[in-house]
């Protein structure tokens, strides 16, 4: 970390994380204002078939966009500003992750059930009251192939760290990180991403 460690100004660590084969393992990053992410550390046990971790962000024309109104809690409308897509180009759609950004900073994830113009309607409702002009990122699916992807050996550790490995593209923005654990479940037995200013 020593080549780096100067511009960290946090860490956001992901703890050992395993689901039944055939269910996403699934962690969300929250990002953080003025930094941008980067992927330092990744300890992955494969199962007896390869996967793909895959490094999911919002990037592409409408996946970065702002709520054009208030939106309370308890409710699943979302309003935005600009025509919602996925990092393929598609109207945003049903199963599309969807992540926006709270008054406090945070950021609250969340995914798409259906779209009437630029209402979102999401799947969950919302926990927290997301405040007019606030951040709204569309990550779409892992098909949609915005994502950096690391491969996985079956039957294998694959440890990563000492150097960076991932950042986002963008400062600020939240990630993804989203195996689709097919056929034998993997373990995800660690992960640290850290806040940094480049």
């Amino acid at each position: 970390m020593s080549q780096y460690g100067a511009y960290i100004s946090g860490l956001y660590p992901v703890d050992y994380h395993t689901e039944t084969a055939a269910t996403a393992i699934q962690d969300n990053i929250p990002g953080q204002n003025g930094k941008r992410l980067a992927l330092i550390s990744f300890d992955y046990l494969c199962g007896s078939t390869a996967h793909t971790m895959c490094l999911m962000a919002a990037k592409g024309t409408g996946t970065r966009t702002t709520a054009s109104a208030a939106a309370a809690a308890a409710q699943k409308v979302l309003n935005v500003t600009d025509a919602p897509k996925d990092p393929a180009g598609n109207a945003t759609a049903s199963g599309d992750i969807i992540a926006y950004q709270l008054p406090d900073g945070t950021w609250e994830f969340n995914t798409v059930a259906s779209l009437s113009t630029l209402a979102i309607t999401l799947t969950t409702n919302i926990a927290v009251a997301v405040a007019s002009g606030a951040a709204v990122r569309i990550f779409g699916v892992v098909g949609d192939g915005a994502t950096h992807n690391i491969g996985l050996t079956a039957s294998v550790v694959t440890q990563l760290s000492g150097h960076i490995i991932a950042v986002s593209p963008y400062k600020g923005d939240p990630m993804v990180m989203y195996d689709a654990n097919a056929t034998a479940a993997g373990f995800l037995n660690n992960a640290v991403w850290a806040y940094i200013n480049k």
